[in-house]
C-alpha cells in the first residue's frame, strides 16, 4: 500500500511532464524569451569548459567577460548542473534539468499537500494546479521551475518539523535552502523565506491542533531552531553567495535607480480578472502585451509583461470551489487517511479525525491569508515603502509573489475537491468526476501555457546546429582569439567566440557606465562620427563585425569576410534565409592582446586562452604596457615569468601590465578570494551537516 501511495504521484508527475513537454522528452528544447539570449549562452560556455576538463569561474565570451559564479544564473556549483552538463550535450542537459524539476516539484507539492491532511485525490489536484498553473508560462526563465521545486521543498520540511518535532527535518530544510541558493537567481528563495516568516508563526500560534507536543510547548525555541536552520543553509551556499555579494557591490544594482527598476513585472490590479475570465486576455486574437500597457488604474508606474504578470489556476478549480461551498458544504468530509481499527478504539479514531479536520480548516485559513498577501505583493503596491529594504530593492518582478497565491489556492482547491469527491456515494460517479476534473484542468493549463509564454518547445533546437555554424568556422580559423561586435546580445556567443555588447541582469558597473560604452555613429556617412566609433572598437579589441545589414558609408575600415545563412544563428534568431548575415573584419584593431602604445616595437601573442587563465608570449626591445582587452575584475592576478606583478587598469576597464624588454611569458589567472573563502565556509557547513545527520540517525528516537 505504501509503495502504491508513493508511485501514484511519481507516475502522475512523469505523465504530466510528457503531456506538457513531449518535445523535451523527444530530444527537443526551448526557444524564445531569455532562453537563447541569456541562459543557453551561459550553459554553452559552462558545458564546453567542463568537457574540456576545466571548472569555469569566469565567462570570457559575453562582452569583455564577467565573473560566472558571481552572476549566479549559470548555477556553476549546483550539483544537478555539474552532473548534467558534464555528462550530456548542452541541450540534453538543459532539457533534463527542466523535466527533473517539473517532476520533482509535482511530487513535493503532493507530499506537502498530504502533510496538510489532503487526501490522495486532493493532493494530486493541488500539485497539478501549482506545478502547471504557475511555471509553464515562465518557461523562458530557467530559474523559475528550479526555484519552484525548492520553494515547496522548504515549506514541506518546515511543516514536517512542526508536525513530527524531529530536527532531522531542519537538516533537510537547511540543505534544501543551500541547494536553492547554489542554483542561482535567489528571488524565489527570498520569497520562500518571507513565506516561512508568516507561515511558521501562524502555525505555532493559530493552527496548532496537529502540531507535535514538543513543538507547542517550546514555540520560541522552535523559531530559534528554524532561524538557525536557515542560517545553516546560507552557510552551505557561501561559495555562491560570497562572490555574488562582491559583484553586487560592484554592479549596476549597487543602488536603486534608472538602471534597475524593482517594479518591472508587476501585476496590474485590473489584470486579476484573468483568473476568472482568461478568454479576455489569453486567446490568440488578443494582444495581451498591448492590453497590459493600457491598464493604468490602481497600477504602479513601472512596466510589465504577460509572463511576469501571469496568474492563473484553471477554470475547473473554481467550479470545484463553487460546488464545495454551496452543495456539499454541510456534508461531512471523507477523512484523508483513514486509520486501521486494529488496536485502536473508536474514540481514538474519532479524536484523530477531529484533530485533522480542525487542523485542515485552520491551515486553509492561513493559506487564504497568505494567498491574499501574495496578490498584494504581486501588484507592487509595497514598493513605495519597501523599495529600499534589502531584497525588495534588489529583485525586480513583483508578479513573482503570485507563486504564494498559486500554492495557497491549489491547497484550498485540493481540500475542497476531497470533500466534493467524498460526498459522492456512487463509486462510478466519483471516478468519472475525478477523471473529468483532473483531465479538464490539465487541458486548460496546457492550452494557456501555449498562449501565455515567450518560450516554445521545438523538436530541433538551434543549439544542436553549433557544428554547422559558418560564422563559427570562420572565427575558428583566426590565428588569435577574436571579439565580434554583434547584434542580439549574448546569443552569438553560442558559436563559442567572444561577442560584445553583453546582456547581464547583474553585471560589472563598467558595462553600464555611459563614459565607457561604445559611441554609435548615427550617421554612417559622417566621417567624424564613424571615426569615434571605430576608435572605440579598435581600443576594445573588436576584430570582427557581424551585422543584419550591409555597412553603409565609405569611411568604415573593414574588410568583407562572409555573407550568407548561418545554420545556428539564423535558427536562433528565427531569420529567413532571404535575410543573410554580414561578417566583416575590422582593420587596425589592437585585438585581444597587444602593446598599449601602438608605436612599441614587439609582438604580443595569446598562446593559451581558458576560462580562468590567459597566457601571453611577449617580445620587445624596450618593453612597455601590455594590454589584454578583457575586464579587470577583483580576483585577476598577473604573473610575468612566474613573478607576481601589479595589474593596471587601462581605458577604464581593461587589464594591463608593465613588461620589460626581451622575451617574457605573461599569465593572467583568475583566483577570486570571494570564491575560495566561500568554499571554505561551504565545506565546513557541509561537514557539520553530515556530522549532524550521522548523529541524529544513530541517536535513539526519543526527541
Amino acid at each position: 500500500m505504501r509503495l502504491f501511495a508513493a508511485l501514484v504521484p511519481l507516475i502522475t508527475a512523469i505523465l504530466l511532464s510528457v503531456v506538457f513537454w513531449l518535445k523535451l522528452w523527444g530530444g527537443g528544447g526551448f526557444i524564445g524569451g531569455d532562453t537563447y539570449t541569456y541562459y543557453m549562452p551561459q550553459k554553452v560556455w559552462y558545458a564546453d569548459r567542463l568537457h574540456a576538463g576545466e571548472f569555469p569561474l569566469w565567462n570570457s565570451l559575453a562582452g569583455h567577460g564577467y565573473p560566472l559564479v558571481a552572476e549566479s544564473q549559470t548555477g556553476a556549483f549546483y550539483p544537478v548542473n555539474v552532473g548534467l552538463y558534464w555528462m550530456f550535450d548542452v541541450n540534453t542537459a538543459y532539457s533534463i534539468s527542466h523535466l527533473l524539476h517539473y517532476v520533482g516539484t509535482f511530487v513535493v507539492a503532493y507530499a506537502f499537500a498530504r502533510r496538510l491532511w489532503l487526501g490522495m485525490i486532493g493532493a494530486l489536484f493541488a500539485a497539478l494546479i501549482f506545478t502547471y498553473g504557475w511555471f509553464p508560462p515562465r518557461a523562458c526563465l530557467e530559474w523559475a521551475i528550479i526555484g519552484g521545486f525548492w520553494f515547496v521543498w522548504l515549506l514541506w520540511c518546515a511543516e514536517s518539523y512542526l508536525q513530527d518535532g524531529s530536527r532531522r527535518w531542519l537538516l533537510w530544510l537547511s540543505l534544501g535552502l543551500g541547494l536553492h541558493l547554489l542554483a542561482g537567481h535567489f528571488n524565489l528563495a527570498f520569497i520562500a523565506l518571507l513565506t516561512l516568516t508568516v507561515y511558521v508563526p501562524a502555525r505555532l500560534w493559530y493552527a496548532t491542533c496537529d502540531l507535535a507536543d514538543s513543538i507547542r510547548a517550546t514555540r520560541g525555541r522552535v523559531c530559534g531552531w528554524l532561524i538557525g536552520s536557515i542560517a545553516f543553509g546560507f552557510a552551505i551556499a557561501a561559495v555562491q553567495l560570497w562572490p555574488t555579494w562582491e559583484l553586487k557591490q560592484l554592479s549596476q544594482r549597487i543602488e536603486v535607480g534608472a538602471a534597475h527598476d524593482p517594479g518591472y513585472g508587476h501585476l496590474p490590479p485590473l489584470y486579476l480578472s484573468q483568473v476568472f475570465l482568461p478568454w479576455m486576455w489569453y486567446t490568440p486574437d488578443v494582444d495581451t502585451e498591448k492590453a497590459l500597457q493600457g491598464l493604468k488604474a490602481l497600477s504602479i508606474k513601472s512596466g510589465t509583461n504577460k509572463v511576469e504578470a501571469h496568474l492563473y489556476f484553471g477554470l475547473m478549480p473554481w467550479l470545484v470551489l463553487l460546488a464545495g461551498l454551496t452543495i456539499w458544504r454541510n456534508r461531512p468530509a471523507v477523512m484523508a487517511r483513514p486509520e486501521s481499527s486494529n488496536g485502536v478504539d473508536a474514540a481514538g479514531i474519532a479524536e484523530s479525525h477531529a484533530i485533522r479536520k480542525a487542523s485542515g480548516r485552520a491551515t486553509q485559513v492561513v493559506w487564504l491569508g497568505l494567498s491574499l498577501i501574495g496578490v498584494f505583493f504581486a501588484t507592487g503596491w509595497y514598493l513605495p515603502v519597501l523599495r529600499h529594504v534589502p531584497g525588495f530593492s534588489f529583485f525586480a518582478g513583483p508578479g513573482r509573489y503570485g507563486i504564494i497565491t498559486t500554492l495557497g489556492f491549489a491547497l484550498i482547491a485540493g481540500a475542497v475537491f476531497d470533500r466534493v469527491a467524498g460526498s459522492l456515494r456512487s463509486v462510478p460517479l466519483r471516478g468519472i468526476t475525478i477523471a473529468v476534473v483532473l483531465s479538464m484542468t490539465t487541458w486548460d493549463l496546457w492550452l494557456v501555457s501555449r498562449w501565455v509564454t515567450n518560450a516554445f518547445p521545438l523538436w530541433y533546437p538551434p543549439v544542436n546546429h553549433r557544428n554547422e555554424s559558418e560564422v563559427c568556422r570562420i572565427l575558428r580559423n583566426s590565428s588569435q582569439p577574436t571579439r565580434t561586435l554583434a547584434p542580439g546580445q549574448n546569443l552569438p556567443t553560442l558559436t563559442g567566440f567572444a561577442m560584445t555588447p553583453q546582456y547581464l541582469g547583474i553585471g560589472p558597473s563598467e558595462y553600464f557606465d555611459p563614459k565607457l560604452k561604445m559611441p554609435i555613429a548615427e550617421d554612417p556617412r559622417d566621417e567624424q562620427q564613424v571615426a569615434v566609433q571605430v576608435d572605440w572598437m579598435r581600443r576594445a579589441g573588436v576584430t570582427h563585425w557581424l551585422r543584419f545589414e550591409p555597412l553603409k558609408g565609405p569611411h568604415w575600415p573593414v574588410r568583407p569576410v562572409w555573407r550568407g545563412v548561418d545554420q545556428l544563428l539564423h535558427l536562433a534568431w528565427a531569420r529567413s534565409p532571404e535575410e543573410p548575415l554580414y561578417l566583416y573584419e575590422l582593420v587596425g584593431s589592437r585585438g585581444r592582446a597587444s602593446f598599449a602604445d601602438p608605436q612599441t616595437k614587439g609582438m604580443v601573442k595569446v598562446t593559451d586562452y581558458r576560462a580562468n587563465q590567459v597566457r601571453l608570449q611577449v617580445s620587445s626591445l624596450d618593453g612597455g604596457q601590455v594590454i589584454l582587452t578583457d575586464l579587470l575584475y577583483p580576483g585577476w592576478e598577473v604573473f610575468v615569468d612566474d613573478q607576481k606583478t601589479s595589474a593596471l587598469r587601462i581605458d577604464g576597464m581593461y587589464r594591463g601590465v608593465d613588461v620589460p624588454g626581451g622575451e617574457h611569458t605573461v599569465i593572467w589567472t583568475f583566483q577570486p578570494t570571494s570564491v575560495s573563502r566561500g568554499a571554505v565556509v561551504s565545506g565546513l557547513a557541509l561537514f557539520f551537516w553530515v556530522a549532524n545527520w550521522i548523529y541524529m540517525t544513530r541517536r535513539p528516537k526519543a526527541e
